[in-house]
């Protein structure tokens, strides 16, 4: 039975662990994404400091958006600027609280 730890939350994104099985989630706007430890790691390293003007993008109603590619080239997450600035704060803050966990019950 999954053992699920929520490390950040906010009324559009909850990012929540399982300890017994190593799985990270970020639950986001109809998406969940799932990640081993090392891989939110990974995921959080490689974005966390991309400037989201160096990356806009129009949608079709002209509204501006950053567009990040998955592993799979069919699916995309697609941020606004708030949506981005929202994300960010909460994989810190989950990262965060990740090692306080881990210091805590080690």
């Amino acid at each position: 039975m999954c053992k699920t730890l929520v490390l950040a939350q906010n009324e559009n994104i909850t990012i929540a662990q399982c300890t017994n099985c190593k799985i990270l989630n970020i639950w986001r706007s109809g998406v969940l994404m799932n990640f081993s430890f090392k891989q939110f790691h990974v995921f959080y390293k490689a974005t966390e400091r991309l400037e989201f003007d160096n990356y806009l993008e129009n949608r079709p109603d002209g509204k501006e958006v950053v567009i990040l590619s998955t592993p799979f080239p069919d699916i995309s997450l697609v941020f606004t600027r708030e949506e981005w600035r929202e994300f960010f704060e909460k994989m810190e803050e989950a990262s965060y609280m990740q090692r306080v966990y881990e210091l805590v019950h080690n």
